[in-house]
């Protein structure tokens, strides 16, 4: 909670008190009546109302009305009317609680301060794919769009704000709470969050240009909920392209409009739909690159002029990001590093061709245990119950289908484990979960995060900073070639990383 919240409910719960008791001097009631408007004013200018809060603020209308009729009105002292006071009174109580419960558990979080020198930029950009047909949409003529969102080492403007989260668009949060299936309200906090990045600020100048990293989330998130990872590249002097991958994002804002998953209207029936939706992230992150040359040559905009370094490109990528990302190292020559972020991968590599240096971080809930054992995320047939089949051979087409995607998925993770055991670069985070690996995991309050499926014993807080560190320090070895960069020394500072050699 923050502090002006918890001040507003001490002075609730002291108004609460008051009103509970038998006899307070009319001039208390009423001083407990400014202190409850000057912290509502106080909160409300300095950070923001929101809908957790709501109960809060109405019983300082409720406390107020009923300190002015104190003030006029000779107030009843009969049995039945201290009854009606203390039922008041306590239900006042409970309902302040549950208030202070719901905003503990749907917090206004800090994003994890940027541990570089640089101050960060960030910039908005949309670009059209003249090359692709939309390909989730069916029978679809309309080219394929992108937002990314950009950012960069700056020069700080004295004065001007910091970006809020979510681009401050209640209609992106709306959709995206949706994607979840969760009223919009439980979410709209998010657009409250304030980030460490100023929009449009310059480009910092200390460095003649900067290496790029692209940065590619997950199924149903959104490339906003990477910002505490992008920030600190961003401090560290990389230039990091996010892509929110229309239609795989739960909502993507396009000029106009916001799209989400759900509107996807392709089924990928034939072969296997992860394949085929991480080929189609790899093809934007590529089709990104591509047009970061007219960003560079001040074509698309003047502010990126001549600042990209395009001979060191890294990518990272969480979850289905992370897949694409490893599709890219595999495939594109121009990777020089990437990074994926436990993600499952489902392309097998040639081991007689070139794969770009890679860092694979994954969960030791379930994910570690499957590259290590090399085999897929997918259930093994043999070991579902009958009807559980049956149902599989349906989703599928058949158990031969079923079949053919496992064992392509098989190799995928035989590959990656082969490509990790020689690298030495797989690592895991201990007592950590899937979503610990984004700013997702700060949405709800520690204590609330099991109930939600964030499991693991190491704070959401403590993960992110162990992703941060070791992808930057990565980053460092293989785009800027830094001698000092060591991932021993990610290792020295975060006991709960481990190397694994086991494969």
């Amino acid at each position: 909670m923050r502090e002006f919240e918890v001040a507003l409910l001490v002075a609730n719960l002291l108004a609460c008190l008051s009103w509970a008791s038998r006899k307070r001097p009319i001039v208390v009631k009423l001083g407990l009546t400014g202190v409850n408007v000057f912290a509502l004013a106080i909160h409300g200018a300095a950070e923001g109302f929101r809908g957790q809060m709501a109960f809060s603020y109405a019983f300082v209308v409720l406390y107020a009305v009923y300190a002015a009729a104190s003030a006029k009105l000779r107030m009843p002292n009969r049995l039945y009317a201290r009854i009606v006071k203390g039922a008041v009174a306590g239900l006042s109580a409970l309902c302040l609680g549950l208030t202070a419960l719901a905003a503990y558990a749907l917090p206004v979080f800090k994003l994890p301060s940027p541990t570089g020198d640089y101050d960060v930029g960030v910039k908005y950009a949309y670009l059209t794919d003249e090359r692709r047909v939309e390909p989730f949409l069916k029978e679809a003529s309309a080219m394929r769009q992108l937002a990314v969102k950009i950012y960069y080492p700056a020069t700080r403007a004295a004065g001007k704000p910091y970006a809020a989260y979510f681009h401050d668009s209640p209609g992106l949060v709306e959709a995206f709470a949706a994607g979840y299936h969760m009223p919009a309200i439980l979410f709209k906090q998010l657009t409250l969050v304030k980030t460490h990045a100023q929009e449009g600020v310059p480009v910092s100048g200390r460095q003649a240009s900067y290496p790029v990293v692209l940065f590619s989330h997950g199924g149903g998130t959104t490339m906003e909920a990477h910002t505490a990872q992008c920030e600190d590249l961003a401090s560290h002097g990389y230039v990091v392209v996010a892509v929110d991958h229309t239609y795989v994002a739960s909502a993507a804002e396009l000029p106009g409009r916001v799209v989400t998953d759900r509107d996807a209207t392709a089924s990928f029936d034939e072969g296997d739909p992860l394949a085929a939706i991480t080929q189609i992230m790899a093809d934007d992150d590529s089709f990104v690159i591509d047009e970061l040359a007219a960003f560079n040559a001040g074509e698309a905009d003047a502010l990126l002029k001549g600042k990209l370094n395009l001979q060191a490109i890294g990518v990272v990528g969480h979850s289905l990001g992370g897949a694409a990302a490893y599709n890219l190292a595999v495939r594109d020559p121009r990777i020089k590093a990437a990074v994926n972020l436990d993600g499952a991968v489902y392309v097998a590599s040639d081991p007689t061709k070139r794969i770009a240096p890679l860092l694979m971080l994954a969960n030791d809930e379930f994910h570690l245990q499957a590259i290590s054992a090399r085999e897929p995320l997918m259930k093994k047939w043999a070991d579902m119950p009958d009807d559980e089949r049956q149902a599989v051979a349906t989703a599928y087409g058949s158990q031969q289908a079923y079949a053919e995607i496992y064992e392509r998925q098989r190799l995928a993770i035989a590959g990656l484990a082969d490509a990790l055991k020689t690298s030495g670069n797989l690592y895991s985070i201990e007592g950590s979960a899937h979503m610990k690996m984004s700013d997702i995991g700060l949405y709800v309050g520690s204590v609330f995060r099991r109930f939600v499926g964030i499991n693991g014993s190491t704070s959401s807080e403590q993960c992110l900073a162990i992703v941060r560190a070791a992808t930057l320090t990565f980053l460092d070895q293989q785009l800027k070639q830094e001698p000092d960069a060591s991932m021993d020394s990610v290792l020295h500072r975060y006991p709960k990383l481990h190397r694994e050699a086991n494969l």
